[in-house]
């Protein structure tokens, strides 16, 4: 892989060239705020971010990024000043009990932002209305000129990728699309083979990780979101995944780690971390 070549400009850090647009997915340290998640992006060599910018109501209250917030003006400065962009607004979680509404103004954020979608996580084992709310959601994010992009995941009612396929078929949002995390494609029993059927562009972007060959089902959450391994350091198949998808798809680094946190390892030095390895499995 080419490198990334960086210039300063009077404005800040620019980019400006990459041979494979790389996305640092917030994710991966969801402590950092996201004027400063656009900075460290920046900084390692990134040409994207994802944006968390809505949290699960059981994990907590929200960075303020709903609304023309100071947070969310810093945030679009240092888009503006870095040449970084946002690939995707996380994330609409569809409970039972969800008012689709409620996510106005997280993708109308995203909007602001200049995100392409906003990610979705089904969590209604109704299929039926989980189809009807997210049909609802996309036609909110049209509003905005965003798509709907779900994830599919095993801790969820939208366990697999055949899974993913079919919500968006009963729910008549052809536009929408999936995103596609390394991980939850390796638990769920999914292989690169599967995307060679997918529809064209049907897939927003992918998130890599790494991990060992197998993972206890009880532990899988555990290992989603605090024990991923970097690209390289597991046994995953990755560098097959990538040659299954687009070469001009942006391709997202998600791998948080309480490991790194308990070190007391900076946030930059981790996305550098992640930077170099994708630049050795593009490589290769």
């Amino acid at each position: 892989m080419q490198p990334t070549w960086l210039a300063r400009s009077p404005q800040g850090l620019k980019i400006v060239r990459m041979s494979r647009e790389l996305a640092l997915c917030h994710f991966s340290m969801i402590e950092v705020e996201p004027p400063e998640l656009v900075t460290i992006a920046a900084e390692s060599g990134f040409s994207h971010v994802s944006l968390m910018l809505q949290f699960p109501a059981s994990a907590g209250s929200n960075f303020p990024m709903h609304g023309d917030t100071p947070m969310r003006r810093e945030t679009h400065a240092r888009l503006q000043d870095s040449g970084v962009r946002v690939i995707d607004a996380s994330t609409c979680r569809l409970e039972p009990d969800t008012d689709v509404e409620n996510f106005r103004p997280m993708i109308e954020s995203g909007a602001v932002l200049g995100a392409r979608q906003f990610n979705v996580n089904g969590a209604d084992p109704d299929e039926g209305r989980l189809a009807d709310r997210f049909a609802a959601l996309a036609e909110l994010g049209a509003e905005y000129g965003l798509v709907p992009s779900i994830e599919f995941m095993m801790i969820s009612a939208v366990r697999t990728l055949a899974a993913a396929l079919a919500l968006i078929a009963r729910s008549g949002a052809s536009a929408a699309k999936i995103t596609l995390d390394a991980l939850h494609l390796q638990r769920s029993g999914g292989a690169p083979s599967d995307l060679a059927a997918l529809p064209a562009g049907r897939i927003s972007y992918a998130q890599l990780c790494d991990g060992p060959a197998e993972m206890p089902a009880e532990r899988y959450g555990w290992e989603a979101g605090t024990q991923r391994l970097l690209p390289g350091e597991g046994v995953f198949p990755l560098q097959a995944l990538v040659r299954a998808l687009s070469p001009d798809m942006v391709i997202g680094v998600e791998a948080p780690s309480a490991a790194r946190r308990a070190a007391g390892e900076p946030a930059l030095a981790y996305a550098r971390r992640m930077k170099a390895s994708l630049d050795l499995l593009l490589a290769d």
